[in-house]
């Protein structure tokens, strides 16, 4: 149960820390304020700073927080002093955790309430919408919190607390680039043309980074078709997190103070995450010769951050043979990647039902033998439609039917390696928040491949 006396002295012990969170919180209304001096003024910006700010120094406080306030575990006199205190230990954690929320969430709520009268004083906005920014900024502090605290119970001195509270953070946006760019260079490799056709890993961060997770939910407030299932599951996480502290804390003695941290899922964790993802950034099948040199660097900073973990230097067979199934796994991410379409998730073109606009640009590359340059082409300017909507659609096919029938497009004469071609680059605008990019180099010999590929889908047909 929750120790009132406990909580009281809480309070006043940390009377001047409260009064300076909440004299910086006034501030948030006032940003809200000043920051339409220089961005539009309407629906989407007044609720996505309505909600980004307060959520900011939300995330900041629970980060900052919960390492003060259990920091006395990192050391032998705290332990010591706190575990003697007439308060069951169950009651120390639970009143120490209650507290946490009390100085970080209450406040941040409390400020960003007022910045949403503001905001809806200015640009009226449904009270659904008022509500559910004021349950994504509770839930994601709330998983902050149990995550920083779940981070701090686990390491065994303050330096590793830090270091891995930070690593938390980061780590998840990491492991996301990695894949990301793996996934891309092995995209190319099967797919015609370049562009996003791994924007769809960018869901993952959803479900790995609560400060990501966090700022799409609030950036996206308005829109019908982000999904709130990330709110759900953070929540569900929070809880699991908050029974796992309770668990630590119960089980923590004051041996665990003032030595390296050993749990696994601490520096274990973070070096496997860190060392994939270096091998994912530089992978790439094109140049092996390169792939292993890089692989050789990356295997001296996994020694580093091995050693470090361990406070010592030695040789285990395990510190190898553990580089090298990082490296299998590198491997076979990439392999299974190319031979599955990215998990089925590759397309060259979006769904039809989900495009709302199509955008196209074209550019034509003419080379001279001196000097590559490009050159506008008055003929193909005239052919093509910079901006083609779902009304007009139509016109792309024929302008690019009339590109090739008029061969502007041809086989260049060998001008010390350079090629004339045709640069081709469409975006789209799709129902949801992931709008796909392609990019073409289109030569004489991959024109009517190109083309095919647009011919067989409905979006570029009339209706």
């Amino acid at each position: 149960m929750i120790n009132k006396d406990y909580f009281k002295y809480l309070i006043k012990q940390n009377k001047k820390y409260l009064i300076l969170i909440y004299v910086i919180g006034i501030i948030i209304p006032f940003l809200l304020i000043n920051k339409f001096d220089y961005v539009p003024l309407n629906d989407e910006n007044i609720t996505r700073f309505a909600q980004i700010i307060p959520l900011a120094y939300g995330f900041m406080l629970s980060f900052i927080v919960p390492i003060y306030l259990f920091s006395f575990l990192q050391k032998k006199k705290s332990n010591i002093l706190y575990f003697s205190l007439p308060i069951k230990k169950e009651s120390l954690y639970l009143t120490t955790s209650l507290f946490s929320y009390f100085a970080t969430i209450l406040p941040v709520v409390i400020y960003q309430i007022i910045s949403q009268f503001i905001g809806n004083y200015m640009i009226s906005y449904p009270l659904d919408k008022f509500i559910l920014a004021i349950i994504i900024t509770i839930v994601h502090m709330f998983a902050m919190n149990t995550i920083i605290t779940f981070v701090t119970l686990s390491s065994q001195n303050m330096t590793d607390s830090l270091i891995c509270s930070i690593a938390y953070m980061i780590i998840p946006f990491v492991v996301f680039l990695a894949l990301n760019i793996c996934a891309t260079k092995v995209a190319q490799t099967f797919m015609m043309g370049y562009g996003n056709y791994s924007q769809s890993l960018k869901l993952l961060l959803n479900y790995i980074s609560i400060v990501y997770s966090g700022f799409f939910q609030g950036n996206y407030l308005l829109s019908p078709f982000v999904s709130n299932t990330p709110i759900i599951y953070w929540f569900i996480l929070s809880i699991i997190f908050s029974l796992i502290n309770y668990h630590l804390f119960l089980k923590r003695t004051l041996e665990k103070s003032e030595t390296y941290t050993k749990s696994i899922f601490m520096y274990p964790l973070i070096i496997i995450l860190s060392t994939l993802s270096m091998m994912l950034f530089v992978y790439d099948l094109e140049d092996l010769k390169m792939t292993t040199l890089m692989f050789s660097v990356i295997f001296i900073i996994y020694l580093i951050m091995y050693y470090f973990s361990k406070r010592k230097i030695y040789f285990s067979w395990k510190i190898p043979s553990l580089f090298i199934l990082l490296i299998i796994g590198c491997i076979g991410f990439s392999n299974i990647y190319s031979n599955t379409k990215g998990l089925n998730t590759i397309y060259e073109l979006p769904k039809n039902k989900d495009i709302q606009e199509i955008y196209f640009s074209t550019d034509r590359y003419i080379f001279d033998e001196d000097k590559p340059s490009t050159v506008d082409n008055q003929e193909i300017e005239n052919l093509t439609t910079k901006n083609i909507t779902i009304q007009n659609k139509k016109n792309f096919m024929k302008s690019m039917y009339e590109i090739m029938n008029k061969n502007l497009i041809t086989k260049s004469a060998d001008y010390h390696g350079y090629e004339n071609y045709y640069e081709l680059t469409i975006s789209f605008t799709t129902k949801n928040t992931i709008n796909p990019n392609r990019n073409y180099i289109i030569k004489d010999e991959n024109m009517a491949a190109v083309l095919d590929i647009f011919s067989k889908y409905d979006i570029i047909k009339n209706k």
